[in-house]
């Protein structure tokens, strides 16, 4: 029987968290065709998965797994984020998951937060046992052209730190909050008739939707104006699943679960 050594090293060169990306994720559900610089540019940079908090496993000096994570201090107080974990083919069952996850654990501060596939049942079973549970889905929708009658404004977005994150009725996922992210958006306030809203967008992706939930057709109706475009909606938004579903969009084949841990003492 093989005996592998292994080793750990948080802070990794950029070099090693892309190759032990790119061959842990090499048979996943989604297929990431790309170089590493995108792989910098998106998951370091715009999703603010921190390298100084990352970690990278070896055996005999070849990168074969990684545990992105990155921090964040909302209102609510920290968050830290399992950013992604992936383990090389053939190197798997080898305890790595479950040490990437103690020292995870063990550098946190606050509420600890991962996301996870609908089906990745490993995942989840390994998730669990470590005490994470399911706070709601994530659901992706295609939107189908639509025409709208509402008036869309670009507004300062530092309208949304100020105004819309502080009195907001629901908290966006990691990937979507302009808080915990680094990435271009803009910002639209949506008005007609007594009503308004808000968008933030990113290119063709709805980042969020702020407003009523008796105005959600309207809201997502004035989004789907500017086609093509993308969005991702949260289980604890009933009313804009619903929406989206009357409005006849397009449901993504992925689902995802977000996870929480709390701190020791956090309810």
């Amino acid at each position: 029987m093989t005996t592998h050594s292994i080793t750990y090293r948080q802070n990794p060169p950029i070099a090693d968290l892309y190759k032990a990306f790119r061959d842990g994720f090499s048979d996943y559900i989604v297929q990431f065709d790309i170089n590493e610089e995108t792989f910098e540019s998106v998951f370091l940079v715009r999703d603010q998965n921190q390298p100084s908090r990352s970690i990278v496993a070896y055996v005999d000096h070849r990168p074969v797994g990684l545990m992105l994570s990155g921090i964040a201090r909302l209102e609510t107080g920290w968050v830290t984020r399992c950013g992604g974990l992936a383990i090389a083919p053939g190197y798997r069952g080898l305890g790595i998951a479950q040490e990437f996850m103690r020292r995870f654990d063990e550098q946190a501060e606050g509420t600890r937060l991962l996301e996870v596939i609908q089906g990745n049942e490993p995942a989840l079973r390994l998730y669990r046992s470590l005490g994470y549970h399911v706070v709601r889905e994530i659901v992706y929708y295609q939107a189908v052209q639509r025409d709208t009658t509402a008036t869309l404004e670009p507004i300062p977005i530092q309208t949304l730190f100020d105004d819309i994150y502080p009195n907001a009725s629901h908290h966006p996922i990691w990937q979507q909050d302009a808080r915990t992210t680094q990435q271009q958006a803009t910002l639209l306030r949506v008005t007609e008739a007594g009503r308004s809203g808000f968008l933030l967008l990113r290119d063709q992706v709805l980042l969020d939707v702020f407003g009523r939930d008796e105005d959600a057709v309207w809201l997502l109706e004035a989004a789907a104006s500017r086609h093509p475009l993308h969005m991702t909606l949260t289980s604890d938004r009933p009313a804009f699943i619903q929406a989206a579903e009357t409005l006849g969009f397009v449901k993504g084949e992925i689902m995802q679960y977000e996870m929480v841990k709390r701190e020791e003492g956090i309810t």
